[in-house]
C-alpha cells in the first residue's frame, strides 16, 4: 500500500517513471516536515538523474527540513497556495531519550565497554549522555547543517536571499515570504504546476 513506501521506493518509481518514453515531465506533490537524514540522498539522487531527461517540479503545502533539502533540487518549486503552504526550517537536530535512570530504579545496572582502540566510537552520543553536547553538536550536527545550507545555496542557483535573517538556520516562511526570499518559485495548484512542466518540456 501506498502509506508504507519508504524513500527507496518512491525514488525508485521516480527513476522509472524519467525513464519512459511517454513521460515528459515530473511533479513531487510534497507535504512534509521531514524526516530523517539517510533519507535526503535517495531523492536528491532521483531528482538530479530526472532533470537530465524532463523537467522536475517540486509542488508543495509544507516541505520542512528534509523535504525542503530534496525539492530545493527541483527546477522549479511552486507553493500549492497563500494560506498554509510553508518553507525552510533549513536545519539539523537530534533527539533521544536516556532511560537509564528509570531502569536503574528497577534494579537493572548498565555496562558499556570500549576496546582500548576504540576510544573515539560512539564518542559524541556518550558524552552527550553525560550532558555535554559539544563533540554531538560540532562532530554529528554541524557538517550536516553546513552540508544542508550549502546544497540548498547551490541548488537553488543563487535565488534565495542569505541575508535574511534565519533563512539558512531553521526559520520557516509561508508561500509569499517563501517566493520573496527565493525559497520557492511560484504560487500555483496542481493545473499550475501541470501547465508549467508541460511549457518546460516543450523547451528542451
Amino acid at each position: 500500500t501506498w502509506w508504507s513506501w519508504g524513500t527507496e521506493t518512491l525514488s525508485n518509481i521516480i527513476r522509472e517513471a524519467a525513464d519512459h518514453d511517454n513521460i515528459s515531465a515530473v511533479i513531487l506533490d510534497v507535504d512534509s516536515g521531514g524526516g530523517a537524514v539517510d533519507a535526503i540522498f535517495p531523492m536528491i539522487d532521483v531528482i538530479n538523474y530526472s532533470k537530465t531527461k524532463m523537467p522536475v517540479i517540486g509542488l508543495a503545502d509544507t516541505a520542512a527540513s528534509a523535504a525542503y533539502y530534496s525539492i530545493s533540487a527541483c527546477d522549479l518549486v511552486i507553493a500549492s497556495n497563500d494560506i498554509s503552504s510553508e518553507f525552510g526550517s533549513i536545519g539539523v537536530m537530534v533527539s533521544f531519550a536516556d532511560v537509564r535512570p528509570y531502569w536503574e530504579e528497577m534494579g537493572i545496572k548498565f555496562h558499556t565497554i570500549y576496546a582500548p582502540e576504540s576510544d573515539h566510537k560512539n564518542l559524541p552520543f556518550e558524552t552527550a549522555l553525560k550532558g555535554d553536547y559539544k563533540l554531538m553538536k560540532e562532530l554529528v550536527l554541524s557538517p550536516l547543517a553546513k552540508k544542508f545550507q550549502s546544497d540548498v545555496r547551490k541548488y537553488r542557483n543563487g535565488k534565495v536571499d542569505i541575508t535574511q535573517k534565519g533563512i539558512l538556520n531553521g526559520k520557516m516562511y509561508y508561500a509569499n515570504d517563501a517566493i520573496k526570499y527565493g525559497l520557492a518559485d511560484e504560487l500555483g495548484n496542481l493545473d499550475y504546476a501541470i501547465k508549467q512542466a508541460n511549457a518546460l518540456a516543450s523547451k528542451r
